[in-house]
């Protein structure tokens, strides 16, 4: 601190990068340039967290912008499926993931021009397309291959539940560290274990919620996984169900969740990351596309994916983002899915 000037000057080597999103005070221990002290002087900075926003003007675009902030071109696959519900997508992110390339979204009809134009610039290698001709029909899958110089393949069951399971078998080999299982009739609980799965390069498989499918059975009994994790509370999973999950691994059968899908994203991001990040996802709970494509991505940048209400962080998820200190938070979608107080909000944590 030059007394002269009043001005305090931070040594070359000091960096704000570890103190993003705090405010540091530093009192009685200014000097000058002589090394003579200021008693009761003090100083103080703060920095904001950046939150920067992936929105686009649809579910497709913000699926193609997302995929353009982490994928180069030449993937060497890219997923693609329905917009219009969620099953399909859910299972099939974390196998986008431990295939190295995005999750894009489409129509049932006709494949939309941000997922076409995204798709020309990655040329992936090849393309995957989930579910049926009813979700994702053949004049897509035709047009599809306009966008790759490989295979266009379709992953279908005869429902959702099997679609998982047909999903899961295309992309994990028996013997993975962990197999994920949420309940095929509602989206939060996957969509926040969608980013878990993806880093533990494992598997989201589906059940009803008193009722273990027989493909899921079928699926879990190949996999053989290390352990299991179950996603929700036992209003969505029953306990009697969890008891069945012992049979399908030598570990452990664990469930993760809170007392809202907002707490069960924090849950899911607690037992996943305990130490911090350096970029975690945020997406509207109240909706599932944006956190569609937004789940896998998290997965591969090491960070997981919260979820908010469009005008209000919930404070689980405002003290989990404290936790983890990341010094970018990607918040996934438009004002109206995302309002502008919560990404202020998480800039001012």
């Amino acid at each position: 601190y030059d007394a002269a000037t009043r001005v305090a000057t931070l040594r070359p080597a000091t960096t704000l990068a570890g103190y993003a999103g705090y405010t540091v005070t530093v009192s009685n221990s200014i000097r000058d340039v002589s090394g003579n002290a200021y008693p009761g002087t003090s100083w103080s900075f703060s920095t904001r967290r950046a939150a920067p926003r992936v929105g686009g003007v649809d579910r497709y675009d913000t699926a193609a912008r997302l995929s353009a902030t982490r994928h180069a071109a030449g993937v060497p696959v890219a997923y693609v499926a329905t917009g219009e519900a969620f099953p399909d997508a859910l299972t099939g992110g974390p196998a986008a993931a431990v295939g190295g390339g995005p999750l894009l979204l489409t129509r049932a009809g006709s494949l939309p021009g941000s997922t076409a134009t995204e798709l020309a610039r990655l040329r992936p290698g090849r393309i995957v397309v989930l579910g049926g001709p009813a979700v994702v029909s053949e004049a897509v899958v035709s047009a599809l291959r306009t966008h790759t110089t490989g295979t266009v393949t379709r992953i279908a069951g005869s429902d959702r539940y099997d679609t998982a399971a047909r999903i899961s078998a295309a992309s994990f080999t028996p013997g993975v560290q962990v197999a994920y299982l949420a309940t095929g009739a509602t989206f939060p609980d996957a969509l926040a274990g969608g980013a878990a799965a993806a880093r533990a390069r494992g598997p989201i498989l589906l059940t009803r919620p008193g009722v273990l499918p027989q493909a899921t059975i079928d699926e879990l009994t190949r996999l053989a996984p290390a352990r299991i994790v179950v996603l929700g509370g036992p209003t969505v999973i029953g306990d009697g169900l969890m008891a069945q999950l012992d049979a399908y691994t030598s570990g452990t059968v664990t469930r993760l969740h809170g007392d809202d899908r907002y707490a069960t994203s924090v849950a899911v991001s607690a037992a996943t990351y305990p130490g911090s990040v350096g970029t975690l996802y945020v997406a509207t709970g109240t909706a599932f596309p944006d956190g569609l494509s937004a789940g896998p991505l998290a997965g591969v940048v090491g960070g997981p994916l919260l979820l908010v209400r469009p005008g209000e962080l919930p404070a689980a998820v405002a003290a989990e983002i404290r936790r983890l200190n990341p010094a970018n938070v990607v918040v996934v979608g438009s004002t109206g899915a995302v309002g502008e107080a919560v990404r202020s909000a998480i800039e001012g944590l």
